[in-house]
């Protein structure tokens, strides 16, 4: 089995995967069949909450993450 995440994994002379390869030309499609263009033309990032480990004087609390700092 390892045998496979190996081949799947390695990258080729482009830079990406089989695997990369493989899930793009899927998202490429299904995007065509839902009626859109191949590629796509907009991104949007999230962040995530990173510990620190800085001691702040006061510490408030994140109601929407349920977190203290």
């Amino acid at each position: 089995m390892y045998k496979y995440f190996q081949m799947w994994g390695k990258e080729t002379e482009s830079g990406t995967s089989l695997f990369e390869q493989a899930m793009n030309e899927l998202v490429m499609s299904e995007r065509v069949i839902d009626g859109r263009e191949a590629q796509t033309s907009m991104v949007i990032v999230d962040s995530k909450s990173v510990k620190n480990t800085d001691l702040p004087e006061e510490k408030g609390y994140d109601a929407g993450k349920k977190l203290p700092g």
